[in-house]
């Protein structure tokens, strides 16, 4: 498996919206919440936005050791972000879960405030985050790691519905004990 810094496998998207609409707008969730549509705000007219593509790798620079990052959904194909909100095309030698599992693995996203920048509001720069380094195995390896990652994870999300109905019958026997 070789290592790669992540300029070598993203691309930065800049393509202008020709026609900014703020019912078009994208925002990232904090903690790993994914990516969604903003609500309506009042548009200032002044700052560029740029059109978003389903699939693409999209994090915010401020939030990003929060949990800020994500992929552009289906369903947001063709929204809108400003460059807070910094997007990439992944190369074809690339899964973009491969990124998110990365970043996810050990929690490494909250390590990334070490390359923050700013006085006030830290901010991770493009320039900055594609300087990461990445372990990069086969496209076939990081398909068959994604899916037993996910098995585990949905295993995970069993476990803890289980546990959380255990509980509850735990506590409604406490109660007609007493």
């Amino acid at each position: 498996m070789r290592e790669v810094k992540l300029k070598d496998i993203l691309i930065e998207s800049k393509i202008i919206s020709d026609k900014p609409n703020p019912d078009r707008r994208l925002r990232v969730k904090l903690n790993v919440g994914g990516v969604e549509k903003r609500p309506m705000l009042k548009d200032s007219g002044t700052t560029k936005y740029y059109t978003r593509k389903a699939g693409q790798f999209i994090y915010g620079r401020q939030n990003l050791f929060k949990g800020a990052f994500g992929v552009v959904p289906v369903e947001l194909d063709n929204y809108e972000s400003s460059t807070d909100l910094p997007t990439f095309d992944v190369s074809d030698e690339c899964s973009v879960d491969w990124i998110i599992y990365f970043l996810l693995a050990g929690e490494r996203y909250k390590h990334l405030e070490a390359i923050s920048k700013g006085s006030g509001s830290k901010r991770i720069h493009p320039k900055d985050f594609l300087e990461l380094k990445i372990p990069l195995p086969s496209i076939e390896e990081q398909n068959s790691f994604i899916e037993h990652f996910k098995k585990l994870q949905e295993k995970h999300s069993q476990t803890l519905e289980e546990l959380q109905t255990q509980l509850e019958l735990i506590n409604k026997l406490r109660s007609s004990i007493l």
